[in-house]
């Protein structure tokens, strides 16, 4: 072979020696010059492609991880709500009463409660299967037969118990629409005597659709996010076409689930796609991004694609040498800006990135566009980050309000200057009393740390502050109580009851010039909810001043008395169904109501 090899070597350069000048200086630019910096520049661009397909997946995967903590959180809190209905629900299902009227009765009541947790949480529809003896089986609207199952029709089926997710199907919501889409939450209860006999079983629908707005919200345009299931079935899909088909090929899918069940998230890239994945914790399901490889890379034949953009330079020799160095710091300075774009980000915060997703792209060139496409995925994320992290510092801010509104100096300064005096002047049993029931005010106003406690231990730190007050302005007032044992175990929002009721003697009482008043205080389940009235006969409001009250509750203003703070806290506890109501006459008096849910402890200790 090597006898063969020289000779060819040998006859190679001397012809060679033989060319022109100027062809020999042309093959000697192009060996000495242009095909290393061809293979250089091409080096170059594999690793800024790599870089920046890194850097895209690591956006996705954060993506990705927020989108699932937040449909993982959604899916647990419909998974404790039919735990709550069906705890509710079941001495009224296992009662075996085939009396008419109680078991009239036991319609009622539940109808009241699987209607309260309708429209939360993403439910749109409560169905509960009773056993068929129940003459409420057949009311078709929230009350089916247990018959009406397919795997009661069925009796060889296994019933799966406990709680089941059932992947989308069809089902009547609103009789006007017909069937929609739903994903289903299904609880099984077993006969209090025989474990293998199903008592009940409690269905939640949730529409597909708002399951979809989910992930959908705030996304890139060209970037798509669907729910599949472990076979990779699509289940929920902002084009509801797509929903039954497959959402990955059987590769992507080999390659999402990976070697094991410990595979939760992650990112692959095919040749047409990048795409990101993450397991939910509550379901056997997967969130999939897909973000086409055309989106990052551009579209034109010189983006990202210097393989036929060298070849085309290397016949224009000078000319493709300086566009080759002139393309490479444009590349450059590219990726330095979207590294420039992401510290600023981290460091300013979103203003920052609105105003570089927003810069002007009317030349639409693939490096702008994989620019501006990098900002949007960074914003996406922070976004998220930052919805979350506003959400949890306003919910602090409004719970740290309400316990410094509780340690009012001047309420503190007052009430220690009429201990003073009492232990001045001998009054040593009133003065015993107040330091006692002054400590135990400070004691349950820390209520161990928690955010939310009982009622009946709220109403005892209302009972110790009016038994302050008394003592202070003897005569001055009266307090009658109203409370139902039945709501004595409901949570509230911890510090929520005294700012109303010292809003009723220091704005209401202390005015009046009867000189004596009563505060009445009234706590009773209402239309499935908690509702609790603070009212007083003291000097009330105008309708003007009443107006301008609401308009500050409102408006967030700090001028209605403390009374915007525990609206919010109300609305953040409930929902914007909750809140506070104020009517008020002059001279006649005023009077607070609260709405909150009915929300019973389960574990929580007393």
């Amino acid at each position: 072979m090597l006898r063969i090899r020289f000779p060819r070597i040998t006859r190679i350069i001397m012809s060679i020696g033989k060319m022109r000048l100027s062809k020999r200086a042309i093959i000697l630019f192009v060996i000495s010059v242009l095909i290393p910096i061809i293979l250089i520049l091409r080096l170059y661009a594999n690793y800024s492609e790599k870089v920046v397909k890194n850097e895209v997946s690591s956006n996705m995967r954060l993506a990705i991880t927020q989108l699932k903590n937040n449909l993982d959180y959604r899916f647990e809190q419909i998974t404790e709500s039919a735990l709550s209905i069906l705890s509710a629900a079941y001495p009224y299902i296992s009662s075996g009463s085939t009396d008419l009227q109680e078991q009239l009765n036991e319609f009622s009541e539940l109808k009241l409660l699987v209607r309260a947790f309708e429209g939360k949480h993403m439910i749109s529809k409560v169905r509960l299967f009773v056993p068929d003896d129940k003459i409420y089986a057949n009311q078709r609207d929230n009350f089916y037969s247990l018959l009406d199952l397919h795997e009661f029709q069925q009796p060889e089926t296994a019933f799966q118990r406990g709680v089941v997710w059932l992947e989308t199907h069809g089902a009547m919501i609103y009789e006007e629409v017909g069937h929609s889409n739903v994903v289903s939450c299904r609880v099984t209860i077993s006969s209090r005597t025989n474990y293998d006999e199903i008592a009940s079983v409690l269905q939640l629908d949730i529409e597909e659709t708002r399951i979809s707005k989910v992930f959908t919200a705030g996304i890139n345009v060209n970037e798509e996010i669907y729910l599949i299931n472990s076979d990779g079935v699509i289940l929920s899909h902002p084009n509801s076409n797509l929903i039954g088909k497959k959402g990955l090929t059987d590769d992507e899918l080999e390659a999402m689930l990976g070697t094991g069940p410990a595979q939760m998230t992650g990112s692959l890239t095919t040749g047409e796609h990048l795409l990101a994945f993450a397991k939910l914790d509550a379901v056997d399901w997967y969130l999939v991004m897909r973000l086409p490889a055309s989106v990052i890379y551009g579209t034109d034949a010189f983006s990202f694609n210097l393989s036929q953009a060298l070849l085309t330079m290397a016949l224009l020799l000078v000319i493709a040498v300086a566009l080759i160095l002139i393309y490479s710091f444009v590349v450059e300075k590219t990726v330095r800006r979207i590294n420039k774009a992401i510290n600023e980000i981290n460091a300013n915060g979103l203003e920052k990135a609105h105003s570089l997703v927003t810069r002007d792209l009317r030349d639409k060139d693939p490096l702008s566009v994989l620019e501006s496409n990098a900002n949007q995925l960074v914003v996406t994320i922070k976004t998220l980050l930052e919805q979350s992290y506003q959400a949890e510092l306003k919910a602090r801010d409004y719970q740290l309000k309400a316990l410094q509104a509780q340690i009012n100096p001047h309420f503190l300064y007052n009430t220690l200057d009429a201990i003073k005096w009492m232990v001045l002047e001998g009054v040593t049993e009133d003065s015993v009393w107040m330091l006692n029931a002054f400590s135990k005010y400070f004691r349950l106003s820390l209520s161990k740390g928690k955010d939310v406690v009982r009622l009946r231990e709220e109403m005892e730190l209302v009972r110790a502050y009016l038994g302050i007050m008394q003592k202070r302005f003897k005569g001055k007032f009266e307090v009658k109580y109203e409370i139902d044992p039945a709501v004595e175990d409901c949570l509230i929002p911890k510090l929520l009851l005294q700012p109303i009721v010292e809003n009723a003697l220091q704005h209401g009482i202390m005015h009046s010039e009867n000189g004596s008043g009563t505060v009445e205080i009234s706590a009773r389940q209402k239309e499935g909810s908690l509702e609790i009235i603070v009212k007083d006969n003291g000097i009330g409001m105008t309708q003007e001043q009443l107006k301008t009250v609401v308009s500050n509750i409102y408006n967030g203003s700090t001028e209605g008395y403390g009374l915007s703070n525990v609206d919010e806290r109300l609305k953040l506890f409930g929902g914007d169904n909750c809140g506070l109501s104020i009517s008020s006459e002059l001279n006649v008096g005023t009077a607070v109501k609260m709405s909150l849910p009915l929300k019973q402890p389960s574990s929580v200790p007393g």
